[in-house]
């Protein structure tokens, strides 16, 4: 069976009408939206500042089902309700009959929510463990249980454009079409790709000619991947990558401290709350929470020098570009004469 995003639309906006219940159940094999839909759950029951004491998240493989219903059974420590995530729910190799029995009289200050997975990564139906069909009676009975289908085609291609729209990338339909039929009809997968093409088209029309040029090639990889090594802790792999992209010719130099100014931009719009500053989608917001605001502009402002420099100043591009995200990573400021001498 196939949905369409009016489906899922009405599931979401049910959220925001309330009330949130006790208990749910998420079952089905698209797990993009089901992961969505429990964030979004968490995010109406625990604010961000009280997560660390409120909210729970544990895997099926590797939960202490006894542990995890103890801390279901307590009261919120700082907000009125509790918040608990069960995910891979097929993959809980215990516990079941005590897990259906919390589910027969749950707590109504904790709002549990258990993902079931029906499909593993190939597309082949995961047969549900024996307890299961009596865990999903249960729920029906106290609780809530949905169902999250893969979307239909047509939906597909309209999920890829309203997604892209969001991180920034004018994407019409022919290209979004050609996007799902090269990628395939994971929505992790599509939004990946998505992230990438941000780094290249920002506000500009991409034609299928553009995806033909530039999807899954070394130069977009390159520099996706180099904005993923940008985060407090992974600069040695930054410096790697830039080392990688400068000396395989995979983009020049001024190109390389252009998608740098523009990622930290991003963080920076982000961290002051300006409109359209979360573009980036839930991941770049949280990579801004790593950041201070002061860190950011310490950043951009050693990437402006950089980029002046790379211009003016005849000496290795690669040196440049280091020089700025070592200074960036100590908190130090690029001052003129660092360790540059223009060429006699």
């Amino acid at each position: 069976m196939r949905r369409n995003l009016a489906y899922y639309k009405k599931l979401f906006d049910g959220i925001a009408a309330g009330p949130v219940g006790t208990l749910y159940l998420l079952k089905g094999p698209e797990t993009f939206i089901m992961d969505e839909y429990a964030s979004r759950l968490a995010d109406s029951v625990v604010p961000d500042d009280m997560r660390s004491f409120d909210f729970s998240l544990a895997y099926g493989a590797e939960v202490d089902i006894d542990a995890f219903l103890a801390t279901a059974h307590s009261f919120p420590f700082l907000s009125d309700r509790r918040m608990m995530v069960l995910k891979e729910l097929e993959r809980l190799r215990g516990g079941w009959d005590r897990l259906v029995a919390y589910c027969n009289n749950p707590v109504p200050s904790t709002v549990l929510v258990l993902l079931f997975n029906s499909h593993d990564d190939g597309g082949r139906r995961i047969r549900p463990p024996r307890h299961f069909a009596m865990l999903e009676k249960t729920v029906e009975s106290r609780g809530t249980v949905f169902q999250f289908d893969k979307l239909n085609e047509r939906d597909i291609d309209r999920w890829v454009m309203k997604k892209a729209r969001r991180l920034g990338v004018r994407i019409e339909q022919d290209a979004a079409q050609a996007l799902v039929h090269s990628v395939g009809e994971n929505l992790y997968e599509l939004l990946n790709e998505l992230e990438k093409l941000s780094l290249i088209f920002e506000g500009e029309p991409v034609t299928v000619d553009d995806l033909q040029h530039v999807l899954g090639s070394h130069r977009v990889n390159a520099l996706y991947d180099l904005i993923a090594c940008l985060v407090p802790g992974g600069e040695a792999d930054a410096l790697r990558m830039v080392s990688r992209i400068l000396n395989t010719g995979a983009e020049r130099p001024s190109v390389v401290v252009y998608f740098l100014i523009r990622h930290f931009l991003r963080l920076l719009r982000i961290k002051v709350g300006l409109q359209g500053g979360a573009g980036g989608g839930e991941r770049i917001g949280k990579l801004a929470e790593r950041y201070e605001t002061r860190e950011i502009i310490l950043w951009l402002e050693n990437l402006r020098v950089t980029e002046l420099r790379l211009k003016s100043i005849s000496f290795p591009d690669e040196m440049l570009i280091t020089l700025a995200i070592l200074h960036s990573i100590r908190g130090e400021m690029l001052a003129d004469g660092d360790t540059i001498h223009p060429a006699a």
